[in-house]
């Protein structure tokens, strides 16, 4: 596992307002951070030379409005050890740059705009960037990114990664495709960036979004072949939420939690090695021109205040269960009960994360093959009736031990 996480708005930033939802994150553990910044258009109009990064022009730009938002809420998370930080570029660009597409005659001032973008961040504001992921949802209506066909992704990021590696920010790695439907990025866009070698060398993860807990086969696609050891994160994932766009939070605060947890558990066990969860918490959106509810965490206009919501709950528990590091292992056990084990190294500790689907209370049997359990073990609960994560302490005493999950519970157990 490389990492779960949240995706992360820089628009609520508000002066720092933002910094007690941020806090409530940080304060769980190592997370991967996919801060968003939408929509690409901040140049307005066509200016200079493709060829030229004219520092003093993009400074102006680079130090105001959202602008500023983005490198103060980077340099928020990043004063905290164990966070790490992927770049999103969301939402359409300019018009003269084609709006919901990028002209192909535009297309240096594109490669200008994100590698002046990293540039900045690097050398004005000494943010620590190594990922990014140029495109959102190529595949898709325009409106969530620019529509960029696989040749043209291609194309554009062969580009772009020369040019940042003139400004010696070759350690700048792309996440893609980011396709809102995963089979486009298996079976489209993957074999065309596939073909480019200079492309594949700039991949640091596969890319994929899924409000399903489907994956499409794109692990199994990329185990085997030059990108074997770049992973598969699905970089938006949640339980589908038809008003959370338009104006209204989850109507089953429970039930959108529950089918999160259980999405990405069957990603993980389809291979999926990092998630980010849409959303950290709700905000505006430009690309959407409305505020969104799918955060975690619920926002307050009025009072200003971040509450969360069960969805936290349970990352809250993945998150810590499932830390940077983590080797999946072999498991089997009771059909009505959906369970992962992972090892950690850095502690020798196992940990079985999963979910009681029945609407019962489930005991069930824990066996380590060959490692013997030793007492006392933590069991971790996110139970439908009580908010937050509860913790006890349980007999393991010989192997295998017996463990009690409430109906429709998430759970952690820990296995020192």
């Amino acid at each position: 596992m490389t990492g779960i996480g949240v995706d992360a708005n820089v628009h609520s930033w508000h002066n720092g307002a933002l910094k007690p939802a941020i806090d409530r994150y940080v304060h769980l553990g190592p997370m991967t951070w996919r801060v968003i910044i939408e929509k690409a258009d901040w140049e307005p109009s066509q200016y200079g030379s493709p060829d030229v990064i004219d520092e003093a022009y993009y400074n102006r730009i680079y130090s105001a409005g959202k602008m500023e938002d983005l490198w103060d809420t980077i340099d928020y998370i990043e004063s905290f050890p164990g966070q790490a930080v992927s770049l999103s570029i969301m939402g359409g660009v300019a018009d003269w740059m084609g709006g919901n597409h990028i002209e192909t005659d535009k297309e240096e001032y594109w490669v200008r705009m994100l590698a002046s973008l990293l540039d900045y961040g690097s050398r004005e504001r000494h943010a620590r960037v190594e990922l990014v992921s140029p495109f959102n949802e190529p595949d898709w209506n325009g409106i969530e990114g620019p529509k960029v066909d696989p040749v043209q992704m291609t194309r554009l990021l062969d580009k772009l990664g020369k040019r940042l590696d003139d400004l010696g920010l070759g350690d700048v790695r792309f996440v893609v495709p980011d396709t809102a439907n995963a089979e486009a990025a298996r079976s489209q866009y993957m074999p065309a960036l596939l073909a480019n070698p200079s492309v594949v060398a700039k991949i640091a993860r596969i890319g994929i979004h899924s409000y399903s807990g489907d994956s499409a086969g794109v692990p199994q696609s990329v185990h085997v072949g030059p990108l074997a050891n770049a992973g598969v994160w699905a970089t938006e994932f949640n339980a589908w939420c038809d008003a959370c766009d338009s104006g209204a939070p989850p109507p089953g605060a429970w039930d959108q939690a529950s089918a999160m947890a259980h999405d990405l558990l069957a990603m993980i066990d389809q291979g999926v090695t990092g998630a980010q969860l849409y959303d950290a918490w709700d905000g505006y959106y430009e690309h959407h021109s409305s505020v969104g509810y799918w955060g975690a965490l619920a926002y307050d206009a009025g009072s200003g205040a971040y509450t969360p919501r069960r969805s936290f709950d349970v990352l809250a528990l993945a998150v810590k269960n499932i830390p940077p590091g983590a080797v999946r292992l072999s498991t089997s056990g009771a059909a009505s009960v959906d369970a992962d084990a992972f090892l950690v190294p850095s502690s020798g500790e196992i940990t079985v994360v999963g979910i009681n689907r029945s609407s019962s209370v489930q005991r069930f049997r824990v066996a380590v093959q060959g490692t013997p359990s030793k007492a006392p073990t933590t069991l971790s609960v996110v139970d439908p009736a009580v908010a937050g994560v509860g913790l006890s302490t349980v007999s393991a005493q010989g192997d295998p031990f017996v463990v009690s999950v409430p109906a429709g519970a998430m759970f952690a157990l820990g296995l020192p």
